[in-house]
């Protein structure tokens, strides 16, 4: 539900209200800079925009920073010309340069067949060409990491993920975004490293950053990246 928070008679900003069977009220600021609010079903709307009015500071600073993030990524057309990433790597659209119907790299060119499709058409056939290539890659570095620190999961799953980059349950399944292909390759493997260490802390704490730390010394600079950068590789 489609909600408008309001202090001091201005508009701070808009939310998209949840009612769930949770027992606290949750805040997140997604990459595209909307904000959304989990909140219990007895929890009343004052209470709620008292909890927002005493977060709006926070959910300021971080819509602020996703806006410069997004400031230079526009909305994309899937016609050529446009600049879409790939582990990192940028390539430029081309759909005059190949006759089937499939996708693939070839030099600084992404190469989409189809030049007289429609762009709903091109964004269908990309995104399952990213979501195949990132199965693949996430799914190899899974197992030699797994092999590397002995942190094996149940199940993987590659899926949309409007908020997380990757997550862990407590069934010792992991989960990943299928946009962390766009992503470098070292970026990756920290989001999977970070996941595959929850098997082992299912939290935040010390000794939870202290083994991820120990797996990848330098995790910090790709962390870093990650909450700097990663708005540059969307699309929408």
């Amino acid at each position: 539900m489609k909600r408008c928070f309001r202090k001091d008679d201005a508009i701070m900003f808009d939310y998209d209200l949840t009612r769930t069977k949770r027992k606290t009220v949750e805040v997140v600021v997604f990459r595209n800079g909307k904000v959304g609010v989990k909140a219990p079903y007895w929890m009343s709307r004052p209470a709620i925009e008292n909890f927002l009015s005493e977060k709006s500071a926070w959910i300021q600073k971080h819509v602020g920073k996703a806006g410069e993030q997004n400031a230079d990524c526009q909305p994309k057309k899937f016609a050529d010309g446009e600049t879409y990433f790939y582990l990192g790597n940028e390539y430029t659209l081309n759909t005059g340069k190949q006759t089937d119907r499939g996708v693939r790299i070839s030099g600084k060119d992404l190469l989409i067949g189809g030049a007289f499709t429609s762009s709903d058409e091109r964004c269908r056939r990309l995104e399952k060409w990213y979501r195949e290539k990132a199965k693949e890659h996430i799914a190899e570095r899974v197992r030699q990491i797994s092999e590397q620190t002995g942190y094996v999961p149940n199940r993987i799953t590659v899926k949309t993920q409007r908020k997380r980059w990757g997550s862990c349950s407590s069934r010792r399944n992991v989960n990943f975004n299928w946009k962390l292909i766009m992503l470098p390759e070292k970026v990756i493997d920290y989001v999977i490293i970070h996941e595959l260490c929850h098997l082992k802390e299912m939290n935040h704490s010390k000794a939870f950053w202290g083994e991820v730390e120990r797996i990848m010394p330098d995790y910090r600079q790709y962390r870093k990246w990650l909450k700097d950068n990663a708005g540059k590789v969307e699309w929408e």
